[in-house]
């Protein structure tokens, strides 16, 4: 569900806030080396500097308090707490928005990370981004999480300016930390005039989609192909390295650490010389984002009632849904949303994220739940449906080229089958080449073989999504 499409707000081109899917998080993040970047003013033009200008303020805090206890020592783990910001329905939250975490228990990772900043002899920094360069734990959902928290007065200032124009409706709604009282050291909740989320009733933040990044452009990544390029004989010498892929993270951050010159280096190299790209939406070159306004369109014009009175029935209904997601990528030109422009074939999410846009519509109507990527206490299987607690299914969506799964299936799916009580498993294998249709009867040999072993029910749906093949050619 679209934000645009559920308030009725038409986009035009020179529209830069991206419209979030309210339903479900996309897997894309704040990147505030791209605010640093930014040159357009309005709401965030001094964002960074807000940003640098906290950080700055916690490692004053933390070199006064002369170790980790006292007063100061509590004031900063307070003022470092950053919890996940479902207001803007990114990350990883699967399917829903709400995040997984308070960002208490985090407050205690960041401020390890300004500790060994410190140790190393940093008492300030330009870009905070480098603290996930000393210690782990620093990722790019909480490299997200703690710009949004910071800045989090100059998006609700955006959202309420976007909404001003189309109309949108906006109410009074709760949300933590609003902003930061820097005489005080302590965040401030507030009640703020935002648009409401119909389905978690949170209020909704929007972010210009310019900031968007799968990853910082900071990162230990980064970092390392830069030291590698430039001392890399050094790093071959002084540490023992000898192939620059065979590089746990763990080493390249005690690199970090040790060559602090070399971070210094980094930092300056990517302000001078450094062209950050956002995520391009339109392209959605990992298919993160554009399967929701596709199966959208696609179950409006198909759509699908069925009734599941009892076991048997709710069986039927959840095969026929099934087979209209096949019938939607084989026979509807679906499989484009599996491709790239260039030709390059999208990974395994992108196939898992159609199809629950396509099913989550149908499962709605029929009244029956589906979850995606569902704990069983035997691992995660990547969709369960259910309808009360007597039936139930599990579905897993893989690439037909995923040759570690299915190498590993004796020791999968069936076990979850069992620990969840469900009573059958159904595999979609998503074909993109030749190469792959040609591995179809193999698979289909481990699982009447794993079904008969076991002696569970499972069932094998192929979905031809091969590029350029004739409708009638995939019957």
């Amino acid at each position: 569900m679209l934000f645009s499409r559920h308030f009725g707000v038409q986009r035009t081109p020179r529209q830069d806030w991206f419209n979030p899917i309210l339903d479900h998080d996309t897997a894309l993040f704040i990147d505030p080396f791209l605010i640093f970047k930014d040159r357009r003013g309005g709401e965030f033009a001094n964002a960074h500097a807000k940003i640098i200008r906290f950080f700055n303020r916690a490692f004053h805090l933390a070199a006064e308090s002369g170790g980790r206890s006292g007063l100061r020592y509590r004031k900063l783990r307070h003022m470092l707490v950053f919890p996940e910001v479902p207001e803007l329905c990114l990350g990883y939250g699967q399917h829903t928005t709400s995040g997984s975490g308070t960002g208490h228990g985090f407050s205690g990772v960041i401020t390890a990370g300004i500790y060994d900043s410190i140790a190393a002899g940093i008492r300030e920094v330009t870009h905070f981004e480098e603290i996930g360069l000393l210690h782990e734990g620093i990722g790019c959902d909480r490299i997200s999480d703690i710009t949004a928290n910071i800045l989090k007065e100059e998006l609700v200032a955006y959202t309420q300016r976007t909404c001003r124009e189309p109309g949108v409706p906006m109410e009074r709604m709760y949300l933590r930390h609003t902003r930061f009282d820097e005489e005080h050291l302590r965040w401030v909740d507030a009640e703020v005039r935002l648009p409401r989320n119909p389905v978690d009733e949170r209020g909704i933040l929007l972010v210009p989609k310019r900031y968007l990044r799968q990853l910082p452009t900071i990162n230990p990544g980064g970092f390392w192909d830069y030291a590698w390029d430039t001392t890399g004989q050094q790093l071959r010498d002084d540490f023992g390295f000898e192939v620059k892929s065979r590089v746990s993270k763990a080493d390249i951050l005690r690199v970090a650490r040790e060559r602090r010159f070399l971070v210094r280096d980094y930092l300056r190299h990517l302000e001078q010389y450094g062209e950050p790209v956002p995520y391009d939406l339109d392209a959605d070159r990992d298919g993160l984002y554009q399967w929701d306004d596709a199966a959208f369109a696609y179950v409006q014009d198909h759509p699908l009632r069925l009734a599941a009175r009892n076991a048997g029935e709710f069986s039927r209904v959840v095969a026929s849904i099934v087979q209209q997601f096949k019938h939607y990528v084989e026979q509807e030109q679906g499989y484009r949303l599996l491709w790239n422009d260039n030709g390059t074939a999208k990974g395994e999410k992108a196939a898992q994220l159609l199809f629950y846009g396509v099913v989550k519509h149908y499962c709605r109507a029929n009244n029956i739940d589906v979850s995606r990527e569902v704990e069983t206490g035997r691992g995660p299987v990547d969709f369960k449906f259910s309808q009360g607690y007597e039936d139930r299914a599990l579905i897993e969506v893989k690439l037909a080229r995923n040759s570690k799964f299915w190498h590993g299936l004796t020791a999968q799916t069936p076990t979850y089958l069992r620990a969840a009580e469900v009573r059958e498993g159904t595999f979609l294998v998503v074909v993109q080449t030749d190469r792959d249709l040609q591995r179809v009867s193999d698979i289909q040999r481990i699982m009447r073989d794993v079904a008969r072993r076991r002696q569970v029910r499972l069932a094998t749906v192929v979905v031809d999504a091969r590029a350029g093949v004739p409708s009638a050619s995939r019957t």
